[in-house]
């Protein structure tokens, strides 16, 4: 019998088809993201940056969009090597042209997996969508736990906070105190930010073999 993924089908097909719609509008760029300004996106990748550890760390972002992050990194000239994961292919089609020394695939997880190991897994923006055949809460957990199973270092993991003056009904607001309790029963090791923007939070978890560990 075939295990039923955590993320309904139908449910990864509506955002793909959001994706897609936006795509049609403004084309494979930053705007069909719908992710905010480029300076909310910075803010982002700076604190995800922060999980990042060793001279050369092996990074997979799962959820990469157009590769903002990769971009990102280069442009501090942070060495790293990196791999993509999305599940809309026309973000995929577009990062394998514009980064050819990358490496990207259209994948989902909740079916496929994660291939391999890495020291750092990221996701950004990627599970704040309200689902509507299956629970936000245990998606995150379990993407939680297939990242920390798949890292030697860490996962960094942002979200949009319970802690808002507004909610869109479309999207899904954490707690961050549930998240820090999921968290904490995954890593030894758990971070949250909650700090560099208002009503969004980053939570970061740590191997023992991380920079810093102490017993």
């Amino acid at each position: 019998m075939t295990a039923i993924p955590v993320l309904d089908p139908d449910d990864v097909n509506r955002v793909v088809q959001r994706y897609q719609q936006r795509i049609a509008e403004h084309g494979a760029t930053f705007a069909s993201l719908n992710s905010g300004s480029a300076e909310k996106q910075a803010i982002r990748q700076w604190v995800h940056a922060s999980a990042l550890q060793g001279d050369r760390p092996s990074i997979l972002e799962v959820g990469c969009g157009l590769g903002d992050f990769y971009k990102y990194l280069t442009r501090q000239n942070r060495d790293c090597t990196y791999h993509g994961y999305d599940i809309v292919p026309e973000y995929i089609a577009e990062c394998r042209r514009e980064f050819p020394l990358a490496k990207f695939e259209v994948r989902n997880i909740f079916v496929d997996g994660i291939d391999g190991n890495y020291d750092v897994v990221v996701m950004s923006q990627v599970l704040n969508n309200r689902y509507q055949k299956s629970d936000n809460m245990q998606v995150m957990q379990r993407a939680l736990e297939l990242a920390f199973q798949h890292t030697r270092i860490s996962v960094s993991v942002d979200m949009l906070s319970t802690y808002v003056d507004f909610r869109n009904p479309d999207l899904f607001y954490y707690s961050p105190e549930n998240i820090f309790r999921m968290a904490k029963a995954i890593a030894p090791r758990v971070l949250i930010r909650h700090d560099y923007r208002a009503f969004e939070f980053c939570v970061q978890l740590f191997h023992p073999e991380a920079e810093g560990y102490v017993k």
